[in-house]
């Protein structure tokens, strides 16, 4: 099917044409990351999702999940984490409830047996991106909420430049620089805070990412994940070498159709 995309967002030309902190490249020949999007609403009931999926999560998953308490919390994460065993499952040629996740000190989830691919999973609204990637990888999604601030925010921990692009552009803005940014912590496996001063906002396709404060060591590939609505997504790698994105398409298969809830995958 054609990629879906999102109406892009300028800043004005700096004066200076090389990017601060961002230098943008071709990314032929690259490394090459899935991006799978997963829809959390496929269901009639709100509050209901396929009880098979849940049979798959591990027992701190399912502690975690039933810890959510606001409407849809529940559903959505057991929809994203259940996507998450089976598409590594089927990667791994295991069965998903077989599949051993780790977390770091930040709680940045890796396999527990180190022999796959790193993957980095997020979900907003009724939206989840997983990553896979052959090097360190981080994924956020974002839909802008109600009640936020953006200007605020962005003055208050975005560089000046970017600050202002969100004064001017609102939400959208703010939602694309926070993705931007979210996604470089993610592949480092940090803290938030040490990403808020990353230059993220003069670039765009694809570009190296430095931290200018030395807050988030290393160097990190950014780019923008086509999404619709109101929804902003991007991708970050560790390293400066460029990747390309093929964008695929989870989806749930009733297992008296499918014949194994292992074999659920679908690809649009």
């Amino acid at each position: 099917m054609p990629e879906l995309t999102m109406p892009e967002l300028t800043m004005p030309e700096p004066v200076n044409p090389e990017p601060a902190g961002g230098t943008p490249v071709s990314a032929s020949g690259a490394d090459e990351v899935e991006i799978w999007r997963i829809p959390l609403d496929s269901w009639p009931d709100p509050e209901g999702y396929p009880p098979e999926l849940e049979d798959i999560l591990d027992d701190a998953e399912k502690e975690r999940a039933r810890r959510g308490t606001e409407p849809g919390m529940r559903r959505r994460f057991v929809i994203a984490h259940a996507a998450l065993r089976i598409i590594l499952g089927e990667r791994l040629g295991r069965a998903p409830e077989s599949v051993r996740l780790t977390r770091g000190r930040w709680g940045k989830p890796r396999l527990a047996q180190g022999d796959g691919p790193h993957f980095s999973l997020s979900h907003s609204g009724e939206l989840a991106l997983l990553a896979l990637a052959p090097r360190p990888v981080g994924v956020d999604v974002e839909r802008p909420r109600a009640g936020l601030d953006p200007a605020r925010l962005a003055e208050r921990f975005f560089p000046a430049e970017e600050s202002a692009w969100v004064a001017r552009d609102g939400r959208r803005a703010f939602a694309r620089l926070w993705t931007r940014k979210e996604a470089c912590v993610k592949a480092a496996g940090g803290r938030l805070a040490q990403g808020m001063a990353l230059p993220v906002g003069r670039f765009s396709g694809q570009a190296a990412v430095r931290d200018p404060t030395g807050s988030l060591p290393g160097t990190w590939r950014v780019q923008d994940v086509p999404l619709t609505g109101a929804y902003a997504g991007a991708v970050a790698l560790l390293g400066d070498g460029p990747f390309s994105v093929s964008l695929r398409m989870w989806y749930h298969i009733p297992p008296e159709q499918s014949g194994s809830v292992w074999n659920t995958l679908g690809v649009k």
